[in-house]
């Protein structure tokens, strides 16, 4: 797979053991493991997810997939409406390739396992194919060139809809207080959204698509990009995060498992900030960047 297969801490001989062992840190370190889940440890790794999450209830999470071709409107006469068309439009037709999550408690700590080691989790997904997907090759291209192995997780990645009926079964989504945090979100709660409903097309309005994601993933969704926008703060997740001032977590590469860790650092300072202004965060809950 584009990073290497998860190490003892994922040892499928040991599963109970390991989840026995999980304690917790300090604010997380600037290394953070890659659990990576394919077809073969997907029931494991989601109990384990379920598992730590009432301890761990800030869900963040970062999507990958083959790039856009049905082209945005641009001008300013675009509304969120048609940016919505336009993010139903690729989400409903093109293959998720990657899917990354990262826990954290209140405070900012991430799990760790027996080893002190801080990990997240990033789901390598099969089915889609560059002979026969739509696609953007330059985004095919790019993800290439990150580390992506199309052909590894075309054979042995997790099918989307064995996902959907783990996440279904996991319990996850009927967890009470828990918050889900994206950086510039259309695409990652779009496709998060098809996830969880086994592949069903998006809703066809932007009201009604919002409406849905409040019903399945509850009102504490957050964009950690219109949160920075509200403090005068724009750009990507690199920008904002130096503008915050925030330590590199990781090398950076462009996969899912590590922007969701940016994804989730940034949204903790966002709302730090938040707090000391004396400001709510409950005015930003489902203002997904874009679609507002």
């Amino acid at each position: 797979m584009a990073a290497s297969s998860s190490s003892s801490m994922a040892s499928s001989s040991q599963p109970r053991m390991m989840e026995q062992s999980l304690f917790y840190t300090q604010p997380p370190a600037r290394a953070v493991h890659t659990r990576k889940v394919t077809a073969v440890n997907l029931h494991r790794e989601m109990s384990l997810i379920r598992s730590l999450m009432p301890t761990f209830p800030f869900v963040a999470v970062d999507t990958q997939f083959p790039g856009v071709v049905h082209p945005h409107p641009r001008g300013a006469g675009v509304t969120a409406d048609n940016r919505y068309a336009a993010v139903r439009a690729n989400a409903d037709e093109l293959c998720l390739l990657q899917l990354g999550i990262t826990l954290s408690a209140a405070d900012g700590r991430l799990p760790v396992d027996g080893a002190l080691v801080e990990f997240m989790w990033e789901f390598d997904f099969a089915g889609f194919d560059a002979r026969y997907h739509r696609h953007a090759p330059e985004s095919v291209h790019f993800l290439r060139a990150q580390g992506f192995d199309f052909e590894a997780a075309r054979l042995a990645g997790v099918p989307a809809l064995a996902f959907a009926a783990e996440l279904a079964a996991s319990g996850i989504l009927g967890l009470r207080g828990v918050t889900w945090v994206a950086f510039g979100g259309m695409y990652d709660v779009a496709f998060l959204l098809r996830l969880a409903t086994g592949g069903a097309p998006l809703p066809a309005t932007r009201l009604g698509f919002l409406a849905q994601v409040g019903a399945i993933f509850g009102t504490q969704v957050f964009d950690a990009k219109h949160m920075a926008s509200l403090l005068h703060m724009h750009g990507g997740l690199a920008a904002v995060g130096a503008m915050l001032r925030l330590p590199p977590q990781l090398p950076r590469c462009h996969m899912a498992g590590q922007n969701s860790v940016m994804a989730l650092q940034l949204f903790m300072e966002l709302r730090r900030r938040f707090s000391d202004l004396g400001g709510s965060l409950h005015s930003c809950s489902l203002k997904i960047e874009g679609l507002t």
